[in-house]
Parts: structure tokens; sequence; C-alpha cells
């Protein structure tokens, strides 16, 4: 230890002197080295402006199809807790941004330049798409709220609708690579996408004569050859065509593409180049062009309210007989009869705008043609009774509003087309449901036990009496019991007719139109029931303004419509002879064969 201690203190002039002079040349050539290196300097970065996170979606888990679903008397009864798609921020935007168009939009003094520069402005033309490409992001609701503000210009409105349909496909048949060439193009609103899927030949594309058709020529590009109706003669075109025989596929054509014309609303492709949508199947595309008919919807029903406030504006200041012409029960009660249309579509648009939105790939095919089939089916005769009151002096204006709803309840599809679309893939899905039930039921002899267990079962619904377990009033405002009864009791109905269409037709059912007409029908009043239910109970539960009235038009609304929807169900029920379609039937025919009245004039004489 003494030794250790020595040698460690142990100091020598020279040995001193080396050291301190290494450590010299050491520090000196540390600090040349670092003034010769370059200063590494911490960058900051403001997250906030990368656009790098897209909007996140609070989606619930898949949920059954709930109007298919109904067709076997199934009720999905969470879903009548109205849906809330939108938080605070969300729907705060959402009102700015519509408020900021309306302004423009309901100001008659302004033109159709500064509506699209008000499009413009509020990225209306790039709505649907993602953050990351300066779209908005913006789901089902808030298109339609958009939508709402935008189709008091008609035409305008047709416009957006086809624009943001086209988005959604080409954001799922494209790859990334193709749409981020064509993306600032699409949204910038110099060129729009018109759909180009109806035929002006075949109404349904399920035809023998659908005659769109696209082939590979020998450099291996798509040729279009067809004529199809579209709205816009120029920008992109979102064409349906007929490949290898039946199947159908989508492809787009670019702005100036050759061999593309446009003659009195159609648009005639002779050999015109289209891009395939390899990306997306034909189930995928059906369920994606569907969203054009819940627009069309939303089109009808702001067309039908405009007709309703002309009516107002033209009644306020008369009157009839000393009497102010507001007081005539007659114009107050087809004002009213209006306004239980335009809640309930209203309240199904929104509804179907929900389910799209809030459940993981949701099957809302049918809900979307609900929509329309309803607005078709009540717009026309709304508006026709509110336009009789001021037909007279307010000619052009009631014919204008009356062409624009007529336009957009049949533009490309009539009423008739819609209805055989719901109730024959409501039919469909109940058959596979119930196939081995309608199996037994039409062989009676060789089950004679199930026929009569059967029976049984059935007693109550042959009474036009079903039971009610569905016990839909414990989702529903205590005050909405007796309504929410009426609701349950044309739900078990439904299962009922269908038993009743499938074991009296048999594999023949999808022939058997007038009766699927009375089915849709039904089904689709029992869209509107659950979505005017729905919205009037959360209504009065959260203490919206003006509640009670909701609660009211709900209540009225549901007893008119079970009325309509037993009679409806009565007449399946009792068969093309008692509800004398057989003899409708005939007499048209009849007619179909001569061209004429058949019937004599009643002058006739056949003695003297």
């Amino acid at each position: 230890m003494n030794i250790s201690r020595h040698l460690c203190i142990f100091r020598h002039p020279i040995f001193n002197k080396n050291i301190c002079r290494k450590f010299r040349f050491s520090s000196t050539n540390y600090q040349s080295t670092q003034t010769a290196q370059p200063r590494v300097v911490e960058e900051k970065f403001n997250f906030e402006d990368l656009k790098v996170l897209e909007r996140r979606e609070r989606r619930k888990a898949k949920i059954r199809p709930f109007m298919k679903d109904v067709f076997v008397s199934t009720y999905n009864k969470e879903l009548l807790a109205y849906p809330e798609i939108l938080n605070k921020e969300e729907s705060e935007a959402l009102d700015e941004r519509a408020a900021v168009l309306d302004k423009i939009f309901s100001d008659p003094e302004k033109s159709k330049t500064d509506r699209l520069n008000a499009l413009k402005g509020t990225k209306m033309y790039a709505a649907p798409v993602a953050l990351t490409n300066d779209g908005l992001a913006a789901n089902c609701t808030e298109l339609i709220r958009y939508l709402e503000v935008i189709a008091s210009d008609i035409s305008l409105g047709q416009e957006i609708s086809d624009h943001w349909v086209g988005l959604e496909v080409l954001k799922k048949g494209l790859l990334d690579e193709q749409l981020q060439q064509i993306i600032s193009d699409l949204t910038n609103g110099e060129h729009t996408i018109t759909l180009a899927i109806k035929e002006k030949i075949a109404e349904r594309v399920t035809q023998a004569d659908f005659r769109t058709t696209a082939e590979l020529d020998g450099q291996n590009v798509w040729r279009i050859s067809g004529e199809k109706i579209c709205l816009n003669s120029n920008g992109y075109f979102l064409v349906l065509c007929c490949i290898e025989g039946s199947r159908l596929k989508a492809y787009l054509v670019h702005p100036g593409a050759e061999g593309v014309s446009y003659e009195a609303g159609v648009a005639i492709f002779r050999k015109t180049p289209g891009t395939p949508l390899d990306q997306m199947t034909e189930q995928a595309l059906a369920q994606t062009l569907g969203l054009s008919r819940l627009h069309a919807a939303t089109l009808c029903r702001i067309t039908l309210k405009k007709a309703m406030h002309s009516c107002v504006e033209y009644i306020q200041p008369r009157t009839f007989s000393g009497k102010p012409l507001s007081e005539v029960s007659t114009i107050r009660s087809a004002i009213g009869d209006a306004l239980l249309d335009i809640y309930a579509c209203e309240s199904a648009e929104y509804f179907t705008a929900g389910l799209l939105d809030g459940y993981l790939e949701p099957d809302a095919e049918l809900e979307m043609a609900m929509c329309r089939n309803f607005i078709s089916n009540n717009g026309l005769f709304a508006i026709l009774k509110l336009l009789n009151i001021s037909a007279l002096e307010k000619q052009q204006e009631c014919e204008d509003l009356l062409k624009d709803l007529r336009h957009l309840a049949t533009y490309g599809e009539n009423l008739d087309s819609v209805n055989m679309f719901i109730a024959l893939n409501g039919i469909h899905h109940a058959g596979k449901v119930m196939s081995e039930e309608i199996k037994q039921m039409r062989n009676p002899v060789l089950n004679p036990t199930f026929i009569f267990k059967k029976v049984l079962a059935n007693r109550k619904q042959e009474k036009d009496d079903p039971t009610l377990d569905l016990f839909l009033a414990e989702h529903l405002h205590p005050t909405l019991r007796p309504t929410a009864e009426q609701l349950e009791y044309c739900v078990l109905r439904i299962k009922y007719a269908c038993e009743t269409l499938m074991s009296r037709h048999g594999v023949k059912v999808a022939s058997a139109y007038t009766e699927l007409s009375r089915l849709a029908e039904a089904t689709t009043e029992i869209l509107a029931m659950t979505a005017v239910l729905a919205r009037a109970s959360r209504s009065y539960c959260i203490g919206v303004r003006n509640a009670e009235l909701e609660m009211k038009l709900a209540s009225c609304f549901v007893n008119k419509t079970k009325d309509k929807v037993r009679k409806l169900i009565l007449e399946i029920d009792d068969g093309e002879y008692l509800n004398l379609d057989h003899f409708r039937v005939a007499f048209g025919k009849k007619v179909l064969d001569t061209n004429s009245v058949i019937v004599e004039k009643p002058t006739t004489r056949v003695f003297w």
C-alpha cells in the first residue's frame, strides 16, 4: 500500500511537461475540427400543417341488413335510436359551410356563375375526396345536408350529385396511381363527372337489349359503343357497359375523347376509348351507384318543399268570400299533407345515411331505393294538390315545379322498376330464410304434421290480428306507445305476406308483378314509419325546438300509413280474383291487343 501510494504521487518535471503538451495539442485539434464541421441545427416541424391524418370514422360493428330482415318480420330494435353521426366540431363546420352556400343559393339575384364560384370556394366538388387530396372527406349525412342547399338550383343539384357518386366509384375502382393523376382536375370544378348509366332504350340494365358494349382493340385499348342518357355534354363520363355477353363493367371516358357526341340529352359513343375500373366488382358497383337514388330523393323533397313555400306565399295575402284564404280547411289540409310527406322523406333519408355512415360494410341498397320510391309515390300526388291552389295565377311557376319533380322522380327509372328492385331483393332474402318452410307448404300431402302446426300458428294472422311480441314501444318515448304498436303490426304482417306469395307462386313469384309492387310499397312505408318514430322520439327526449309538433306529425303519419299497409297486405292475401287483379290485367291485355278502347259509345243503339 505504501509503495503504491508513492508511485501515484511521484512527480517528474519531464513527464509532467510531456503530458501537458499532449493535452494542449488534443484540445487544439478538437476546437479546429469543431469549427471546420458544419453545425447541426435542430429543425422544428409544425405537424398541424401536414395533412397526413385522414378523418377518423366512428363506425360500429357490422349489422344484418335492416329492411331485408323486415321481409321475414325480424326487426333490429336498436335502430329506433335515431342515428347521430356528427360530433360537435363536425356539426359546426357543416352548418358554417351550409350557411355560406345558402347565402348565395337563396339569393335570386345571384347568377349561375356566382353559384359555381360558391361551390368551388367551399370545396363542394371535392366534398367526398380525402383530406390528403385537398377534399372534405364528407360522409353521406353531410352530402345530403349540402345537397339540400344546392338543390334550390335543380340543374346544379343533379350535376353535383352525379359528380359525388362518380367520385365514390373512382375511389374504389381505380388504382391509387391512376386516381392521383386526375384527382386535381376532378376537384377544381372545371370538369365534373357525368353518370352515363341509363340507356335510351333499356330502362333496366338487366334487360336483354342493354346495348352499350366495350371491346378490346388490337392495341389493347377498350373501345365503347352505344347510347346513354346524360345530363351534360362535357367533362368526364362514367359509362356502364356490357362485356363478355352479360357482365357489367364501368369505364371512365376523359374530356375531349374521340367518338363522343351529344344530342338532346343522349351521349353517343362510337369506338370511344375508356379506362376500365378493374378494382370494383359488379356488386360493389351497384351498391355505390345506389347513392344516386338517395340523392334523387333529396332533390325531389326539396322541389316539393319549394312548391309548398310558393303556395304559402300565394295564399297569405289573399281572401275568399271576405275570409282569409289561409283559413280554408281544404287548403290547410293540402299543406299539412305535404308537410307530412316532407317530414317522412327527410327522416328516411337521414336514417338511411346514418346506416351508411355508422356501421361497417352497410347493406342499405333497399333503404336507398325505398327513399326514392317513397317520394316518387307520394310527392307527385302532393304537388298536384298544392299547385291546384295557385295554378291559375302562377301558371308558369307551377308548370316548372311540376315538371322538375316529374323529371326527378322518373329520371332514368320509373316507379315500377324501383318497386321491382325492392320486392325481388326482399323476396330473395326471405326465400333463403324460409326455403324449407315454403317447400313443405307447397307439398301439404307429404307434410301433414307441418301443415297442421302452420295452420295453428297462423290462425291469428288469418284474422288480421297478429300477436305483438316485438315490444318496440320499449325503445321509444312512452307517448308513442300506440303508434309503436301500429308499426309492430305492420312489421309482423310482412312475413305472412311473403309466405303467401312464395307458397302461391313458387319459383314463378318473380313474375307476380302486381303483388310484388304492393309488397314493395308496404315495406317502403314501414321504413318511413320507423324513421319518423325514431326521429320524433329523439327530438322530444333531447328537447329540440317544436318537438311536440314532431310527435304529432309522427302520430298522424303512422296512423295514416298503417291503414295503407294493412290494405296492401290484405290485397296480397286475397289473391288476384278477390283483389280484381285478374280482371284488370285482362282488360289491359284486350286494349293492348286491339289498340282501342273496345267498348262502344254510350249513345250506340242496337234496336229502334
